[in-house]
């Protein structure tokens, strides 16, 4: 039967509510509150008989595929709408916390006093995962489930076990989409996910329609699925092939796409981090992998308009200059949930962390922006945050030390930074042992090549690369704040360090011209002035080499990421009062940019300091973030200016870069009349969010930002 694809702009509202107002008919499943109360069942059965937890979980996640509602719409394209049952996540947290307590003991307090304070964190970060999107196209679910049932066969254990029940699962998920398809009517659909249950997909809508069964499964195993590989490389065969044969055309084709990419949407609301896509980048046989498909993809989103999904673009020196111009546009329009990544710097990182050569074209940022290797790693990116301006605080406020020099100053705030690394890892390394008590992924480990070799979860470092993340937040707000305290205590000599000591401590209370001072003619990092700069390439490479020489528990290594997404609003409001002029509870620097209001030489000041670092070391990644007035970017004059920002960073040796174009007139505006902004983007530091949607401490640091840019 012919597969039917609708007109994305006559369906537009009745797919972006699918989800919400899904009516499954009879016979479909049970309601969430059913399937709950059974997968709790199951557990606390499976758990008094004694069974391996990873044989529990995947029964769990079984029994939630085999039975939760699925719904299949009469206008739909595609056949993976699904309530989800968060039973899974529920055990999975509460093992999390009663497992932490039993094994962790006293380090959980030290940690817990260590959060409190805003100096680090330190847990065990489940959120940051890819599949082998290959694997699963390539070998399609007959091909993962048979390999599983062999490895079970050969070696059976907790983990082929569990690998093989949830395989069994998913073919079964996949088939009762089909029943759910035939009740409404639509029997292209039906003899789609049919196929699918026991053959590799062969067109471009099979393939999509795995990815999203892939993912609605992962998702309700417990570990979000945060990035959908390297799409216009995956999908371009099968978009090709059909082409050939004459089942798809360009326009039909462009329908399909904005029908998939509108789902994510409509299933997060625009009130999650965003499903991540990564396009373009060098190809396994060399070359650049932008393509036709990656030209369709782009013009659906813009055509969408929506904060969800974010795409990744993989920039080298031979990326298309009219992909990046297409690109342009989009921001320009405000459609900003674009990251541009330097695909040079993320090879070299991959290298100088011991990755091979030939997997490098696998790289796909997870997340936000976080490299790893897709099918080949385990990243849990977020396993340690730092704050790199609450180790100010500890310098100054430390009553026993008296420098006689800025160098002094500077070799203890190093020292100091050492150590509190060194501790956030050990923190870290008792939560990554209890990975596989906590969380076995079946599902997840099923795609793994090296998981399924060996015959481990990736929970027990199974797959090739298991690495761990720590994000370094506030570098702008220490550079200048250790800037400042060269120039005001060592060159003018406005105070002595021990008189700054108590007006921090009184949060400037009484000394505003001096706080004025510090914030305004003290050197700041993001103007390319070499007595700021210097001071950050320092503290970076510092961290960075403590990063690097730790071990994890994995084994693998710690790396180093120089980011810190929203976090800088509650390391702010922790943090005391710095010498840079900042009052106590102030948001600190985000990611690699300057502090708000001190990138007085605008872009050109800001990409100048920021590549002064060596991003090659910021395994984890490194994020600048652009915000620019809007009439910066008129006219195809200001589209090229956008081209040229993205490679000018890139050729400075820059790792990743994204857009705002804000007005500040027009976010308080949206402040006081929310209901005439409703579509309103706003890029929030790795995803896409509306700007209603925000809290007003964001609102207003928004706005404050904004304000500075004019």
């Amino acid at each position: 039967m012919e597969y039917r694809i609708g007109n994305y702009d006559e369906l537009r509202e009745r797919l972006d509510l699918q989800y919400e107002k899904a009516v499954s008919p009879p016979g479909c499943g049970l309601d969430p509150e059913a399937v709950n109360r059974e997968i709790r069942a199951l557990y606390e059965a499976e758990e008094a008989a004694g069974a391996p937890f990873a044989v529990t979980r995947a029964k769990m996640l079984a029994f939630a595929l085999e039975n939760s509602r699925v719904t299949v719409a009469e206008f739909d394209s595609f056949a993976n709408v699904c309530e989800r049952a968060w039973e899974i996540t529920k055990i999975q947290q509460e093992r999390y916390q009663s497992i932490s307590r039993s094994k962790i003991g006293d380090g959980l307090a030290s940690g817990d006093r260590a959060e409190k304070e805003g100096l680090f964190i330190a847990h065990l970060d489940l959120s940051h995962t890819t599949p082998d999107w290959e694997r699963i196209l390539t070998l399609g679910i007959p091909g993962l489930l048979a390999l599983a049932e062999q490895r079970f066969a050969e070696a059976p254990s907790p983990f082929t076990e569990s690998v093989k029940i949830v395989y069994t699962a998913l073919r079964n998920f996949t088939l009762r989409f089909g029943q759910a398809a035939r009740s409404a009517g639509r029997e292209d659909l039906a003899e789609m996910v049919e196929f699918l249950a026991d053959h590799a997909p062969v067109t471009l809508p099979q393939a999509l329609e795995l990815g999203l069964l892939y993912r609605e499964a992962q998702h309700i195993e417990g570990e979000p699925l945060r990035s959908m590989g390297i799409f216009d490389r995956l999908y371009r065969p099968f978009y090709e092939r059909d082409l050939a044969a004459g089942t798809l055309t360009e326009a039909s084709a462009r329908e399909l796409l904005a029908i998939y990419f509108s789902r994510f949407h409509a299933r997060s609301r625009g009130k999650d981090a965003g499903t991540p896509f990564c396009f373009g980048g060098y190809l396994p046989e060399g070359g650049d992998g932008c393509n036709a498909l990656t030209r369709l993809a782009w013009g659906a989103y813009r055509r969408l308009g929506l904060p969800d999904p974010k795409f990744a673009l993989r920039v080298n020196p031979d990326t298309p200059d009219e992909l990046l111009l297409q690109i342009a546009e989009c921001i320009r329009e405000g459609k900003t949930a674009t990251v541009f990544a330097n695909e040079i710097v993320a090879r070299q990182a991959f290298l100088r962390q011991g990755k091979e050569e030939k997997d490098l074209a696998n790289f796909v940022p997870i997340g936000c922006y976080e490299p790893a290797i897709m099918g080949k790693e385990l990243s849990c990116t977020m396993t340690g945050l730092f704050n790199f301006a609450k180790v100010v605080e500890k310098l100054t406020a430390d009553p026993a030390f008296a420098p006689a020099s800025f160098d002094e100053v500077l070799e203890r705030y190093l020292e100091l930074t050492r150590r509190y690394l060194a501790e956030t890892m050990a923190q870290g390394i008792p939560w990554e042992k209890l990975w596989n008590e906590i969380n076995p992924s079946p599902l997840l480990s099923g795609t793994m090549e090296e998981c399924m070799a060996r015959g481990l979860d990736v929970s027990q470092a199974g797959t090739k690369y298991a690495t761990s993340g720590i994000m370094c937040a506030g570098i702008g707000t220490a550079a200048d704040s250790l800037a400042a305290i060269q120039y005001l205590v060592f060159e003018e000599k406005r105070v002595t360090f021990a008189r700054l000591r108590e007006i921090l401590a009184a949060d400037w209370k009484g000394e505003e011209k001096l706080r004025l001072e510090a914030a305004k003619r003290a050197p700041k990092w993001g103007c390319g002035d070499e007595r700021a700069d210097r001071i950050a390439r320092a503290v970076t490479d510092a961290a960075a080499d403590e990063i690097e020489r730790t071990p994890n528990a994995k084994g693998g290594r710690y790396q180093m990421g120089l980011w810190s997404i929203d976090w800088i609003i509650p390391f702010g409001e922790r943090t005391g009062a710095t010498p840079d002029g900042r009052r106590r509870g102030e948001v600190i620097s985000k990611n690699t940019g300057s502090a708000i209001g001190c990138d007085r030489e605008g872009v050109a000041g800001l990409i100048e300091s920021v590549t002064k670092l060596d991003h090659t070391r910021f395994a984890d990644g490194a994020v600048l973030d652009v915000m620019l007035p809007a009439h910066t970017v008129a006219g195809p004059e200001g589209l090229r200016f956008l081209c040229d920002v993205i490679r000018t960073f890139f050729a400075g040796g820059g790792f990743f870069i994204h857009f705002n174009l804000l007005s500040p007139e027009v976010l308080k505006e949206a402040q006081r009349h929310p209901e005439n902004y409703r579509n309103l983007q706003i890029r929030l530091c790795g995803w896409n969010v509306r700007f209603v949607d925000l809290g007003e401490t964001m609102q207003n640091h928004l706005i404050r930002e904004a304000e500075s840019k004019r």
